[in-house]
C-alpha cells in the first residue's frame, strides 16, 4: 500500500524527522492520496518545538519520486486536474514552511512533480545515478508549481533547456547547474546525508529556524527589504537570549 511515513530520531540535540514516500511499485509516483499524506506530514511535522531538521526520500534504491501518477492524469478534465496540482501546491508550501531546513535524499529518478518536490527542499544531496527531468511538455502539458523556483536555481536558460526539452540530465550535470548541492556514490548516499545533517544538528536551533524564515523572506523581498528583515531577524535573535551561551563556549575554546 502506498503511503507516507515518517521515522523521527531524538538526540540530545532535538529531533530529526525522515519522510519516506513508500510507492516503490510505481517509482513512487505521486497519488492523489500521497499528495494529500505529504502535506499532512509536512503540516504536523511543523508544530514539533523539538524538531531540529527533516530529511525527504523515496523508498528503494532507484526513485525518488518519478513524478505524479500518469494514469490518474490520463482521466483529468480541467477541475480534476487543478484539484490535483493545487493539492501538489499545497504539499510542496509545507515543506517549504517547515520551519527547519529540509534536506531532499535525491536516491534515484526524479521527475516531474518529484523534481518540484525537491527544488522545494532547502538542500538537495543526489546518489551518482540520479537523473532529473521535467518531461509534462512530452504530454502535450506545461511544468507549473515550483517549476517557477527553477530561474533562481540553475538561470532562465538552464531552465528554458530542462522544460521545453523534456530531457534527463544526469547527477553531474545538476550539480554543475546548481539543481543539487553534492552529489555521492549510490552505496554512499546516507554518508553524505548523514554528514551534513550531523553539521546541521551541531548548530544553534534558534539560529537555524531564524535563518530558514529569513531565507523564505528572502525570496519574497526586495533586496532592500530583505537587508532590514534580517536586521530584525538578528535583533530577535539577541532577545531570545540564546546566542550568548554559544558565544562564551566558542570564544572560551578559542582562548
Amino acid at each position: 500500500m502506498a503511503r507516507v511515513a515518517v521515522e523521527t530520531e531524538t538526540r540530545p540535540e532535538g529531533r530529526i524527522a525522515t519522510v519516506t514516500i513508500e510507492n516503490v511499485a510505481k517509482a513512487n509516483c505521486l497519488t492523489s492520496e500521497l499528495v494529500a499524506g505529504l502535506e499532512e506530514t509536512f503540516r504536523e511535522l511543523a508544530s514539533d518545538d523539538d524538531l531540529r531538521l527533516a530529511v525527504l526520500t523515496g523508498e528503494g534504491p532507484r526513485s525518488f519520486i518519478a513524478g505524479a501518477n500518469l494514469q490518474e492524469l490520463r482521466n483529468f478534465d480541467a477541475k480534476s486536474g487543478r484539484a490535483y496540482i493545487t493539492g501538489l501546491q499545497n504539499a510542496n508550501q509545507a515543506i517549504r514552511e517547515l520551519p527547519v531546513p529540509v534536506i531532499a535524499r535525491v536516491n534515484g529518478a526524479c521527475m516531474g512533480a518529484g523534481l518540484e518536490v525537491a527544488a522545494s527542499c532547502d538542500i538537495r544531496i543526489a546518489s551518482d545515478n540520479a537523473r532529473f527531468a521535467m518531461p509534462e511538455v512530452l504530454f502535450d502539458l506545461p511544468s507549473v508549481i515550483e517549476a517557477a523556483l527553477f530561474p533562481r536555481l540553475i538561470g532562465w536558460g538552464r531552465t528554458s533547456w530542462l522544460i521545453y526539452r523534456g530531457d534527463a540530465i544526469d547527477a553531474a550535470t545538476a550539480l554543475d547547474w546548481g539543481l543539487v548541492e553534492h552529489v555521492a556514490p549510490a552505496a554512499g548516499l546516507d554518508v553524505a546525508v548523514a554528514e551534513t545533517v550531523d553539521m546541521i544538528m551541531a548548530n544553534g536551533p534558534t539560529g537555524i529556524r531564524l535563518q530558514k524564515k529569513l531565507m523564505r523572506d528572502w525570496e519574497r523581498l526586495s533586496l532592500d527589504d530583505g537587508v532590514h528583515a534580517g536586521i530584525q531577524s538578528l535583533s530577535d535573535a539577541f532577545r531570545d537570549g540564546t546566542p550568548g551561551p554559544r558565544m562564551a563556549k566558542f570564544l572560551d575554546a578559542k582562548s
